[in-house]
């Protein structure tokens, strides 16, 4: 790919999602107490005895963001103070209700979008759906994406859905990103770069002078690893 006007990016991921239940269960230890005899406590093990990514919830409800990833999004919210936050892939919803409760905690609009082709795993109450909605779309489909037009701004975009990225990644470029919008993509760029680093890197690359990585949070977890992408171009 050496042209870098092109848009038909070839999708690097085969991810699809963890496809387990999206409720939230509290963890359980299978080969050992939970209460661990103080007068044994050297004998302890370290480790949790289970998926420590199964453990995270906001409210009930199953979030699959670490405490370092929460950590970096609640200053980037602080700092950038969004109007619009979008999250691609919704899986139970955890995320979405934890957005909009920051926002409300720290004192400033915000509309929460979460958008999947699948809705049906979502979790969220009723009751709680104060400043969230949801909508279908389609990755495979961009058409399915004109609907996010004319959202207010500051935005993030968060691709947590791993299905035809970059070709998403330039729609926002050409119709839905404003300077200083961002644009993150969780969790994959570090498979990507295993596995396919000359197209990753050449796939970044048709970005530049539109993009930019943000070097505050680009490390500040291992989910964002060189994936927090900022619009630092105004919008042709």
């Amino acid at each position: 790919m050496t042209d870098t006007t092109r848009q038909d990016f070839l999708d690097l991921n085969l991810f699809r999602g963890l496809g387990e239940d999206p409720v939230y269960h509290p963890p359980v230890l299978a080969d050992r107490p939970r209460d661990w005899p103080l007068d044994r406590w050297a004998e302890a093990p370290r480790d949790l005895g289970f998926s420590d990514f199964a453990r995270y919830q906001w409210r009930g409800l199953r979030m699959l963001k670490d405490p370092d990833t929460q950590a970096a999004y609640h200053d980037l919210m602080a700092e950038l103070r969004p109007r619009t936050v979008i999250e691609l892939g919704v899986y139970s919803g955890g995320s979405l209700v934890w957005f909009r409760d920051m926002a409300e905690l720290m004192g400033f609009d915000c509309q929460v979008l979460g958008i999947d082709r699948d809705l049906s795993r979502c979790q969220i109450p009723e009751s709680e759906m104060k400043n969230i909605s949801l909508r279908e779309a389609d990755c495979s489909d961009l058409a399915t994406f004109e609907q996010l037009r004319d959202l207010p701004h500051p935005l993030v975009f968060i691709d947590d859905a791993h299905a035809n990225t970059f070709n998403i990644l330039r729609w926002s470029v050409d119709h839905l990103l404003h300077e200083g919008d961002y644009f993150i993509i969780e969790d994959m760029i570090p498979y990507w770069y295993r596995y396919s680093p000359k197209l990753l890197t050449e796939y970044l690359a048709a970005f530049a002078g539109e993009l930019s990585m943000d070097m505050v949070y680009a490390n500040a977890s291992s989910q964002l690893e060189r994936g927090v992408l900022r619009r630092s171009a105004p919008k042709a």
